[in-house]
């Protein structure tokens, strides 16, 4: 995917002094679509909320929406693919506080290539991810426990992008890695078998 469209409502209300409380009153906008424009929870906006929004901000559209210009590849380049241990346990009553809520657990390690474009600097790096996934006693995915390298936080902070910026790319790298996982072990038990 490249790009996306940010919202900037949070900083300009902030710069107004305004909340979403105040927002609403002064607006037929609904509390909800207010929050959702400010938290970037949106896939869209209607005309008319962008025109009540410019109207009581004195903005442009231009000031309240942005294109961010960033692409964001990932690829699985691991040349070991198993799995590295399984281990079976028993389920106890996590309300009990003791025990695990799941029947079996996972180990492997990915190899990710990242290829970053942001506002025309190119970045790309390899990281290793570190995982665990818990299976029930169905032998369904129940729970991941990734652990990612310090080097891609490093190299996000050497980019020197917004925060929603750094969430965007995590947010990929986090569907991106789901993908994966389940791609890895959902045949395992079958192998062991």
């Amino acid at each position: 995917m490249s790009g996306f469209i940010h919202c900037n409502l949070r900083v300009l209300m902030a710069e107004r002094g305004l909340n979403i409380q105040n927002v609403k009153d002064q607006t037929t906008l609904s509390r909800t679509t207010i929050s959702n424009l400010y938290n970037n929870y949106v896939s869209g906006i209607q005309f008319d909320t962008l025109t009540q929004l410019c109207t009581l901000l004195k903005c442009t559209a231009g000031d309240l929406l942005t294109f961010v210009n960033v692409k964001v590849s990932f690829n699985d380049i691991s040349i070991d693919c198993k799995v590295d241990k399984i281990i079976e346990s028993h389920i106890e009553d996590p309300s009990e506080g003791y025990g695990w809520n799941y029947v079996s657990k996972a180990k492997s390690k990915f190899l990710i290539n990242l290829m970053l474009k942001y506002e025309g600097e190119l970045l790309v790096f390899d990281f290793e991810v570190d995982t665990v996934v818990h299976f029930n006693e169905l032998k369904q995915i129940i729970d991941t426990n990734n652990r990612i390298s310090e080097i891609f936080q490093l190299k996000l902070d050497n980019l020197k992008a917004p925060v929603y910026v750094i969430d965007y790319i995590e947010e990929q790298l986090e569907e991106f890695l789901s993908k994966c996982i389940h791609d890895r072990f959902i045949n395992i038990f079958d192998d062991l078998d």
